[in-house]
């Protein structure tokens, strides 16, 4: 009888002891909570790049669009320094060659249809042609003989985590801005058409 009354007494002190209590819960949450966290990161790193692309393919086609009527034209000087301008918003994220943009400007005939003037592009982002024009989007923002700039941006976010998450993600933006001072703006040395 001794025996199991000593079986008992061990096993209800082993029931009520709490000294690896506080171990245990911890091995059990730890997993969880740093995956919680790191996801937590990793997305709001993956969120940052994506609001950045946004913001500096507004800007560039906002630099673009003030072009002055002085000088009515832009070169590809000029279209480097709006890329410059880009790749410091895009800070701290890495912007060259990530970064590519596609500069064009939309010309609309009498008829009211879209084509591209010319074109440039920066670190071998895809060309901006007239059968790749969205004609509804533009058809709406003007009429016969207007112009638009449009400003394409291609991003390759790639994590420097991925814990949960996939290693490389590209985000793409496009803005349009008629042109401030001027019916439209030209470049002297960009590919004409497209």
């Amino acid at each position: 009888m001794r025996a199991k009354s000593r079986l008992g007494t061990l096993s209800l002190q082993l029931i009520a002891g709490r000294e690896g209590a506080v171990a245990l819960e911890f091995a059990l949450i730890f997993p969880v909570m740093f995956t919680l966290f790191m996801g937590s990161i990793e997305v709001t790193n993956l969120l940052m790049a994506n609001l950045k692309t946004t913001a500096a393919t507004e800007a560039a086609a906002d630099l673009l669009a003030q072009t002055r009527a002085t000088a009515n034209t832009s070169t590809k000087a000029t279209l480097d320094g709006y890329n410059a301008a880009a790749d410091v918003i895009m800070s701290p994220f890495q912007a060259n060659p990530d970064l590519k943009l596609a500069f064009a400007s939309i010309t609309f005939n009498a008829a009211g249809n879209p084509s591209v003037a010319w074109h440039y592009e920066e670190n071998a982002a895809p060309a901006i042609t007239t059968a790749s024009l969205d004609t509804v989007t533009l058809k709406g923002l003007a009429g016969p003989g207007d112009s638009v700039v449009m400003v394409k941006a291609t991003y390759v976010y790639t994590s420097p985590i991925s814990y949960l998450l996939a290693k490389t993600y590209t985000f793409t933006d496009i803005a349009y801005n008629h042109p401030r001072y001027v019916p439209s703006v030209n470049c002297t040395n960009c590919a004409v058409g497209g």
